[in-house]
């Protein structure tokens, strides 16, 4: 099974910082991304997951096609300093709740840590992906964030084999 490469690109803090988009760097972790909670775009990609969420990811994920893989969540937890989105995988939709397990080791101290199993809310979705063979469907903050990277982290982004579409 092909990991979720989003998670180990990025994770995303919304805040009222000074920089647009300030990058943190964690030893063994992925690296975060500061993002101003008035980021046009960014709030644009969060609305888009939103809109196509019942549309796009949930028949998907209910379809058991054998070519979609890897379906995750990602969903906004309030922080005093703003939020903290971080990538629920492992999704599995029952008794009309979507389940999985917490893919990012958070920044801030939160309810929850890497490997928890969480019921996710809904109110708070920021973004949902999943691959259809080696097509990225969703991911819209993702595609956001990579207008930042340099063409090196794209590189390295693209040497995963995954199409960004």
């Amino acid at each position: 099974m092909k990991k979720l490469i989003i998670v180990a690109t990025v994770s995303l803090i919304t805040l009222s910082c000074e920089n647009k988009r300030e990058r943190i760097q964690r030893e063994g972790e992925p690296e975060v991304l500061l993002v101003e909670s008035e980021d046009a775009g960014m709030n644009a990609a969060i609305e888009n997951a939103k809109k196509t969420f019942k549309t796009n990811f949930h028949p998907a994920l209910i379809s058991k096609n054998p070519d979609f893989s890897n379906f995750a969540i990602k969903q906004r937890f309030d922080t005093p300093e703003g939020g903290e989105d971080i990538w629920i995988g492992d999704i599995v939709f029952d008794n009309g709740k979507y389940r999985g397990t917490v893919q990012n080791e958070p920044v801030n101290p939160l309810d929850v840590k890497l490997g928890d199993e969480v019921v996710v809310n809904l109110e708070n979705l920021s973004d949902w992906m999943y691959y259809d063979k080696n097509i990225v469907k969703g991911a819209y903050t993702v595609k956001v964030l990579r207008e930042t990277m340099s063409d090196e982290e794209k590189k390295e982004m693209d040497s995963q084999g995954l199409i960004y579409g």
